[in-house]
């Protein structure tokens, strides 16, 4: 017989406070994973052959880690990323202007995202809050008009991603976001996600 405990029903929706690599305060449901093929040493950002465009997309963004890509702007992490890994970006598929809903590739249901697809949100926020019986407390993130690149699905509704400028003025960092609403309770703690806003996912395409 083992003794080891069942996954808690809790799952990601409840963590402990992690520190990401621009400095600020986030939330995370595991520790910082270590190279998974897809880094690059240092800072510079190199094509491996064999690499999917995901792949390649999701090992910019990484190379970046704690920096400003280009003026700083969500867009310019996303928009870079592609270019390097040889993909079409927001311009191939329409016009950049401050506020469209730009479209980066095929778009995809979230259940089918991977790393490297880009996530564009609209008027996007989730709230999470978490009671027990000594009292609650309350997280919110917003992003009103954002762009970010996925580093991995989580299931569930829920995604890491990658993203500059949220907060205003970060550089590249991870984040776990939640895209559908949950609830979830265990002994005397419960955790209820609710979502809204607009989110599309897309899937890069190879420059022709």
């Amino acid at each position: 017989m083992s003794s080891q405990r069942p996954p808690s029903p809790l799952g990601d929706l409840i963590s402990d406070p992690v520190v990401v690599d621009d400095g600020t305060l986030a939330r995370s449901a595991s520790p910082v994973p270590g190279p998974i093929g897809l880094d690059t040493k240092g800072g510079t950002h190199a094509k491996t052959a064999g690499q999917s465009l995901g792949a390649q997309v999701v090992s910019y963004a990484r190379s970046h880690m704690g920096q400003r890509v280009g003026s700083g702007e969500c867009f310019d992490l996303a928009d870079r990323a592609l270019r390097a890994a040889g993909a079409r970006s927001a311009a191939d598929f329409g016009p950049v202007t401050a506020d469209a809903d730009y479209r980066w590739g095929s778009p995809i249901a979230i259940g089918n995202a991977a790393p490297g697809d880009i996530v564009q949100f609209r008027d996007y926020a989730f709230e999470r809050r978490t009671e027990t019986s000594e009292g609650w407390e309350e997280e919110r993130q917003e992003r009103p008009h954002h762009s970010a690149i996925v580093l991995s699905n989580d299931g569930h509704g829920v995604v890491t991603v990658l993203e500059q400028n949220a907060p205003e003025g970060s550089g590249v960092h991870r984040t776990q976001l939640f895209f559908t609403d949950r609830q979830a309770q265990e002994g005397g703690t419960r955790v209820t996600v609710t979502v809204s806003g607009q989110f599309w996912f897309y899937r890069p395409e190879p420059r022709s």
